[in-house]
């Protein structure tokens, strides 16, 4: 059979692919030809394999970037970022972590569906909204420790403000958990790697307790009738009884003018459920331990709101006083865990992405070149140079 000779464009075509590519195959061939004799390039592992994703779930995440750090629950003290250390007063009542027996608990009326909510279908980093922050921190420290976790969107009451539905939802919640710790969209727990045990053990939660709540700000709207501070209603750490069970009724049906005489103010007035509370229900359940009283400074504000009667908020922070910091607070939360792992990662021995050229080499004009043993001599011990910049200043 002839031979189909190749027409003018097809030769073209094939000598400007095969150009190329010949190119190619001599520079492979003669790579070290091309480089200036002596130089030595700077180590690079060029095999170094790929990491594989073995288990890429978020709970896989989670329990991998917090494994190991987790305090134990019955540890005599914790140390905090600031060197502060906090004592447990005598022996710890938990030892073991309670896992699902405990809830943390969300309970919202609003939809929560647009942009930035946390029920929107697509939720990105860009734009989240600060309060569906606070409820996805929730979500991870429940993950964290292995708690059960629940968003409760309660029905609407018609005749009250929205934050009463969370007064009977969780009175139910108590009926399937031993414990709830319930925390307003705005709360954030500082360090998400002490789990609630060791602050139930710090904070002496007795047997006997019906819950746990921090004082407010020493501040004139926060004092009731009988001229004591209110407690803080969004953050409720509370044990199933059945005394815990009337207490939560009897809230539940504070305004209904009956046993309560005055309280139906509270349906809409500020401040609701915590005036409620804070004016009747802790006088009505007033057993030494019904009620355990946190410190403010421990337990509410933040730290932004230091001046407003020291509530910092050391281990829970509740921004009511700027909501738009709990994002910067979920993201600190996170970071703090993440920046000493990553950089346990950049410095492991031998990792061969650090690479000490100062040791090794010197500049002569646009060439790095070696240097001699008695210039490496000479090198200074604290590797600073000439004109050079030390960071930020």
């Amino acid at each position: 059979m002839q031979a189909i000779a190749l027409q003018g464009p097809w030769r073209r075509i094939l000598l400007i692919t095969l150009i190329p590519m010949v190119c190619l195959i001599v520079y492979v061939a003669h790579e070290s030809a091309l480089l200036p004799a002596g130089f030595t390039p700077l180590p690079y592992n060029r095999n170094r394999p790929e990491p594989v994703d073995e288990d890429p779930t978020m709970d896989s995440v989670v329990k991998a970037l917090f494994q190991g750090i987790i305090h134990p629950v019955d540890y005599a003290n914790f140390t905090d970022e600031d060197g502060a250390v906090y004592n447990l007063s005598g022996e710890p009542r938990f030892r073991e972590k309670l896992g699902k027996k405990v809830l943390i608990l969300d309970i919202d009326s609003r939809p929560l569906s647009n942009e930035g909510e946390i029920m929107h279908e697509n939720l990105q980093w860009k734009g989240l909204r600060p309060l569906s922050a606070g409820m996805m921190s929730h979500y991870m420290y429940a993950m964290i420790h292995g708690y059960d976790y629940k968003f409760i969107r309660a029905p609407d009451y018609e005749d009250r403000w929205g934050t009463w539905v969370k007064v009977p939802v969780m009175k139910e919640a108590l009926k399937t958990h031993d414990y709830i710790v319930f925390m307003d969209s705005d709360v954030v727990f500082h360090y998400p790697h002490l789990p609630i045990e060791w602050l139930m053990n710090y904070w002496n939660m007795t047997s006997e307790t019906l819950a746990m709540m921090a004082i407010d700000p020493d501040e004139p709207q926060n004092y009731d009738a009988h001229r004591k501070i209110y407690l803080n209603t969004g953050f409720v750490v509370a044990q199933q009884s059945e005394r815990t069970q009337e207490m939560f009724k009897a809230w539940g049906e504070c305004p209904n003018a009956g046993r309560f005489k005055g309280c139906e103010k509270w349906k809409l007035a500020w401040a609701h459920e915590q005036a409620a509370f804070g004016e009747y229900l802790r006088y009505a359940f007033n057993r030494p331990e019904d009620i355990k009283v946190l410190p403010c400074t421990e337990a509410n504000g933040a730290p932004e709101a230091v001046h407003r009667g020291g509530c910092k908020g050391i281990f829970v922070r509740h921004y009511w006083i700027d909501k738009g910091l709990v994002g910067r607070q979920f993201a600190d939360s996170i970071m703090q865990y993440l920046l000493p792992r990553l950089h346990q990662s950049f410095q492991q021995p031998g990792a061969d992405h650090i690479v000490n050229a100062k040791a090794e080499y010197k500049f002569d004009n646009a060439d790095l070149v070696h240097l001699t043993e008695e210039e490496k001599a000479k090198l200074p011990e604290d590797g600073k140079g000439k004109n050079q910049k030390f960071e930020g200043w």
